[in-house]
């Protein structure tokens, strides 16, 4: 039997400092089939060059886009092109790296869960920040699975795994907002797990770098009312993806619930602005509030939220 093919994309921009060592952790995964599409995001000779030494292995495919597409819509493209004929895809952004072993580990473990969306591993970070990032499995029914990431899910761990393709194919690609793509990753996975479990691997198997230019950094570095604002559109974001699997009006009012707890941070430290909004003031937190429910109001795949409760 042929093994499953799997698909790798690595979207990069200005990461001509870090996409070789990306490439050779990859090249060296053992005991699967897999191919490998770089997007190169618009023109950036510098990256183009650091990549074109591995051009000359049949696995490896380079792309340059004709203009700039920005992070998520070149992850969008690259997992689309690597997902051509693939069973399996994962993302590989460039500055990180992977264990010789990742994609064999994974790979296995979707084998022993065929329910599976999504297979990942716990990651350390490194480079300005040191630390053990680990995500639960998310699993049980859609409902179930979209109320957990509401409540108790925030870091994109998942993001970084092994994604079936029918799961890939059966929901929207992962897409932006007009918050500088703020936690569009995060997003992204409720939206997979209406597709099937997110199980993790429980191992050290990936290494995601941190670095002052990295996307992660400029998301820390914004004005209170840019953090107060991507939240808010996250939130509702969150909200949207869960409320497409509720069948009930009891499970509607219960993700309508787990949407406010989680922009007020009211049961949990969840997301990189938690420090800022539990120290606003209830006035501001008020205004959060109204500006969460119309935002919703205005917003087709959501709808005003009352409205959302006289349904049977």
């Amino acid at each position: 039997m042929t093994a499953p093919l799997i698909g790798v994309g690595i979207p990069t921009w200005h990461g001509a400092g870090f996409v070789a060592q990306t490439l050779e952790s990859v090249l060296k995964q053992t005991g699967v089939r897999f191919r490998i599409v770089i997007s190169i995001d618009g023109a950036d000779g510098n990256t183009e060059c650091a990549c074109l030494p591995f051009a000359s292995d049949p696995k490896v495919q380079i792309v340059v886009q004709s203009q700039r597409l920005g992070w998520v819509r070149n992850t969008a493209a690259v997992l689309a092109s690597a997902g051509e004929q693939a069973e399996f895809v994962c993302v590989q952004p460039h500055d990180d790296w992977i264990e010789a072993d990742y994609l064999a580990t994974l790979l296995d473990s979707a084998g022993r869960h065929p329910d599976a969306a999504v297979i990942f591993s716990d990651l350390a970070a490194f480079g300005t920040h040191h630390e053990i990032i680990s995500q639960q499995s998310v699993i049980g029914t859609p409902y179930e699975r979209q109320l957990s990431l509401l409540t108790s899910h925030f870091n994109a761990v998942a993001y970084r795994g092994l994604i079936r393709t029918s799961a890939l194919k059966a929901v929207p690609m992962l897409s932006g907002n007009g918050w500088g793509d703020f936690a569009c990753d995060t997003v992204w996975m409720a939206r997979l797990a209406r597709a099937g479990n997110l199980v993790r691997v429980p191992r050290i198997l990936y290494h995601k770098r941190y670095h002052a230019n990295s996307t992660h950094t400029e998301w820390t570095a914004r004005h209170g009312w840019q953090k107060a604002g991507a939240w808010i559109r996250h939130c509702l974001d969150m909200l949207a993806e869960a409320l497409s699997v509720a069948t009930t009006t009891d499970q509607r009012r219960e993700l309508i619930d787990a949407a406010h707890g989680r922009l007020c941070l009211r049961h949990t430290k969840l997301g990189p602005y938690a420090g800022y909004i539990k120290a606003l003031s209830p006035i501001s937190r008020w205004g959060m509030r109204a500006a969460f429910e119309a935002g919703a109001a205005m917003r087709p795949d959501i709808g005003p939220l009352w409205s959302l409760l006289d349904r049977p």
